[in-house]
C-alpha cells in the first residue's frame, strides 16, 4: 500500500479513492495548479487534506462560511489532524494561541475567510509561514457568471501573485463551463488540469409539483409520511422559513427554522439539533447550505423555486450523501418566477449581472415548466454533461414517483 492510501485509510477510514481524487492529489504534490469540479459527496475536501498530511508546511484553505470552517476543523481535529480556523468568531485568546501554534509549526491546515486571506496583516503573516498548498473552496463564488458571486473572492488572485510557486486548487460542486473558465482566469491559475466529475447523483429522485392552494397540505402529508426521517425544506425568505416551521410544529411535526436573521446562537442550536437527529426537519433559507454534511438527509424540498439550477443542484444535493435513495421535490408556481424577476431588476447593480441572472432564472423556469423532458437530463446538460440513459427511472417525467 502506497503512502497516499495509508493516509487515506489511517486518517479517513477509506480503502479507495473516489474518481479523480488520486489524480488531483498527485498533480498538487507535483506542484501543479488544479481546478476540480466534483459533485456534492464527491470528496473535494480530501483533495487538499491528504496532501496537507504529506511533508512539512501549512495548507491554507479559503472557505466562505464560519459554520463550514467549524465543521471541517472539528472533524479534522477529531481525526488527530492539527487544523485551525482564523475568522471573526475567534476570541483574542484563541487567535493568539493559533498564531503561536503556526509559528511553532504545529498547525498543518489553516482555514480562513476570503476577506481575511487578502488582508494586509494576514498576507504579512503567511509570508513568514511555509505555505505548501492553497485551496479555494466553493470557488464558483469568484465568478460573476456563477450563482453565488461574492466580490471578495475576486481579490484572491493576490495569493497567486504573492505565492507563485505554491500550487493552488480551486474546488466547487457547481460550475458550468463558463464559470470554470472564469475561475481559472480570475485566480490566475497556471495552465491547470481541469477535473470534472459526473454531476449525476443516481440515488436522487427529482420531482416538480404544482404549487396550488393545497401546497401546504401536500407538504405536510409528505412529511408525515417520511416517519421522522431527516430533511430540509428550503424557502425564499426568512419570514417564510420561520412561519412554515411554526405551522408544521403546530401540526405535530418536529421542525425548526434556520435563516440569517436569527442570532448566531439560535442558528447553531438548530444546526446542532438537526445534525444530532433531535429535530428531523429544518425550514431554511439558502443560508443553510454549505457545510451541512449530514449523510442521511432523505429529502430536500424547495417550497419556493430557487433562482438558478446551480443553486437547486447544490441545495438538493444535500440529500442522500450516504448513497441512499432520497427525494428532491420542487413546488412551482409562476408567481415565484415573477417575484424573482422583480428582485433581479431591483437588487442587481449592473445590466450585465441582471442579464446573467435573468438567463439563469429562465433556465430554472424551463426546468420546472417542461413536462416532456427528463429532469435529470435537463440538470446534467445544463452543466455540460451528456446524458442518454432516458428514461432515467429517477424523475417524475420518466417514472411514477412518490408525490409531495
Amino acid at each position: 500500500m502506497d503512502r497516499l492510501h495509508l493516509i487515506l485509510q489511517r486518517y479517513f477510514g477509506h480503502t479507495a479513492f473516489k474518481p479523480y481524487q488520486r489524480e488531483i492529489i498527485q498533480d498538487l504534490l507535483e506542484g501543479r495548479d488544479v481546478l476540480a469540479v466534483l459533485a456534492t459527496g464527491g470528496g473535494k475536501s480530501l483533495c487538499y487534506q491528504v496532501p496537507a498530511l504529506i511533508g512539512d508546511g501549512v495548507t491554507l484553505v479559503i472557505s466562505p462560511l464560519i459554520a463550514l470552517m467549524k465543521d471541517q476543523v472539528d472533524d479534522l481535529q477529531g481525526r488527530g489532524i492539527p487544523a485551525e480556523a482564523l475568522n471573526s468568531s475567534c476570541s483574542y485568546a484563541a487567535t493568539r494561541r493559533i498564531l503561536s501554534e503556526l509559528e511553532e509549526g504545529i498547525v498543518q491546515i489553516l482555514y480562513v475567510s476570503p476577506e481575511k486571506a487578502v488582508s494586509d496583516d494576514f498576507l504579512t503573516l503567511v509570508a513568514s509561514l511555509p505555505i505548501t498548498l492553497i485551496a479555494v473552496d466553493e470557488a464558483h463564488c469568484i465568478s460573476m457568471w456563477g450563482h453565488q458571486f461574492r466580490p471578495e473572492y475576486r481579490a484572491l488572485r493576490v495569493l497567486k501573485e504573492r505565492f507563485p510557486q505554491v500550487p493552488m486548487v480551486a474546488l466547487t460542486a457547481t460550475a458550468t463551463p463558463d464559470v470554470r473558465d472564469d475561475i481559472v482566469r480570475q485566480l490566475n491559475l497556471n495552465n491547470p488540469p481541469v477535473y470534472v466529475g459526473s454531476f449525476n447523483r443516481e440515488n436522487l429522485r427529482y420531482v416538480v409539483v404544482p404549487k396550488g392552494e393545497d401546497a401546504y397540505e401536500r407538504l405536510c402529508g409528505y412529511l408525515q409520511g417520511r416517519g421522522g426521517e431527516a430533511g430540509i425544506v428550503y424557502l425564499a425568505t426568512r419570514d417564510g422559513a420561520a412561519t412554515l416551521a411554526a405551522r408544521l410544529r403546530a401540526d405535530g411535526l418536529r421542525a425548526l427554522p434556520y435563516h440569517a436573521g436569527m442570532t448566531a446562537a439560535a442558528r447553531e442550536r438548530t444546526h446542532d439539533r438537526f445534525m444530532a437527529g433531535k429535530v428531523p426537519v429544518v425550514c431554511a433559507t439558502s443560508a443553510f447550505g454549505m457545510g451541512i454534511d449530514k449523510p442521511d438527509v432523505r429529502f430536500v424540498v424547495h417550497y419556493d423555486m430557487p433562482k438558478t439550477l446551480e443553486a437547486y443542484y447544490q441545495e438538493s444535493g444535500r440529500a442522500g450523501r450516504d448513497g441512499g435513495e432520497s427525494d428532491c421535490i420542487l413546488f412551482y408556481h409562476d408567481d415565484d418566477a415573477r417575484r424573482l424577476r422583480s428582485f433581479i431588476d431591483r437588487d442587481l447593480p449592473s445590466e450585465f449581472q441582471r442579464r446573467v441572472a435573468r438567463s439563469k432564472l429562465q433556465r430554472m423556469v424551463d426546468y420546472c415548466s417542461t413536462t416532456g423532458v427528463c429532469r435529470r437530463r435537463q440538470v446534467l446538460e445544463y452543466f455540460g454533461e451528456r446524458f442518454e440513459e432516458v428514461p432515467c427511472g429517477g424523475c417524475d417525467v420518466c417514472a411514477p414517483l412518490p408525490q409531495a
